[in-house]
């Protein structure tokens, strides 16, 4: 009989990765836009912090948390290869 465990880590794996980059990449570039606004506010109108921490402290974590997704399908993809 055929073994199901590595057809089931390919599948994981590729649910994995796209969740990930459901989540990543509309975060990355909602907090990438917000911070770099906010850097070249700080610039341009002398202000000493500006939004810069806000936008990190809310958009961080779900970028992190979409990386550790796409990094976790690319684990499980790589090693249902073996």
């Amino acid at each position: 009989m055929t073994e199901q465990g590595p057809r089931r880590n390919v599948a994981g794996g590729i649910a994995l990765l796209v969740l990930g980059l459901v989540i990543l990449v509309p975060s990355g570039l909602c907090t990438g836009v917000m911070a770099i606004g906010a850097i070249v506010s700080m610039f341009r109108y002398s202000a000493a912090v500006g939004m810069l921490p806000m936008a990190l402290i809310f958009g961080g974590p779900f970028v992190a948390a979409g990386g550790a997704l796409v990094w976790q399908g690319i684990k499980r993809l790589r090693r249902g290869d073996e």
